[in-house]
């Protein structure tokens, strides 16, 4: 038995590594796929978008899991800590999640449109780059906070509270003392696989409503795989010539969700 899980865990690594390179792959220099390429994915710039939508893409998902995990500690660690706080939070965490995550960051980009289109393009990107993380962590926050606070009360509420308030423990330190536990570890990563999930989702979709939404007038300042595949959507069309510049990105999107499913999947059967 001990074996037989040694194995698929050891196989579930590889398939996870094989689904996520497209995010490694992307930081390659471009000159070293030139002559593995065919002539259709040269041409028209598809394989430079390409890549570069993957590298923004990479930032992207590195730069929100690490401030939306600094915040979903913080929170959820100081819900439990003040009840004030935690009834607090639950209030703004349900306002949050009545609304589509599209639409807060639509409405987030909203006040920045015109700076986004006035400015250099480095400096549009990011603009575009922090707002895209700040809404990302305002939609992914109330989920994670509580996939922290609530298994962190369980343990201070049922378990270790009476023995450790007996040797004087303070309810701040005996908190401390239960984040450093497997169980709140565990939470931790799961957390952090749930917000890579969501944030893929939310920037495919981001990028592919923006880049419709433009249409010929330019190219959006948010760089997305999901704009990539909203550009090349009429090369599906009668008349379209390359219909692997649409699907190519999009299965390259799928492999790196079911990636982050994997992972995602495993941390819950380990709970």
């Amino acid at each position: 038995m001990m074996r037989k899980t040694n194995f698929v865990d050891i196989l579930r690594v590889i398939v996870v590594f094989i689904l996520v390179l497209p995010l490694f792959l992307a930081w390659i220099p471009m000159e070293c796929y030139s002559h593995l390429l065919a002539e259709n994915l040269v041409k028209g710039n598809f394989f430079r978008n390409l890549v570069l939508s993957f590298q923004e893409l990479s930032i992207t998902l590195v730069s929100t899991v690490i401030f939306a995990m600094i915040l979903s500690v913080l929170l959820g660690y100081l819900s439990v800590l003040s009840l004030k706080i935690g009834h607090f939070l639950a209030n703004v965490n349900n306002a949050v999640e009545s609304v589509p995550s599209i639409l807060i960051a639509l409405f987030l980009y909203a006040p920045v449109s015109g700076a986004l289109a006035k400015t250099s393009h480095s400096k549009s990107t990011i603009l575009s780059l922090v707002v895209f993380v700040i809404a990302a962590t305002v939609t992914v926050l109330p989920e994670a906070v509580r996939s922290i606070s609530i298994p962190l009360a369980d343990l201070y509420d049922k378990k270790y509270s009476v023995s450790f308030r007996s040797y004087g423990f303070t309810k701040n330190r005996i908190l401390r003392v239960l984040m450093k536990m497997d169980i709140m570890k565990a939470s931790v990563k799961r957390v952090a696989a749930g917000i890579l999930l969501k944030t893929l989702v939310l920037d495919t979709s981001l990028g592919y409503v923006i880049q419709c939404g433009l249409g010929s007038t330019g190219t959006p300042s948010h760089t997305s795989p999901g704009a990539l595949v909203a550009a090349n959507r009429k090369e599906l069309l009668l008349g379209g010539t390359n219909p692997e510049w649409f699907w190519i990105p999009t299965a390259l999107l799928i492999a790196v969700s079911v990636a982050f499913l994997l992972i995602l999947k495993k941390d819950k059967e380990e709970a």
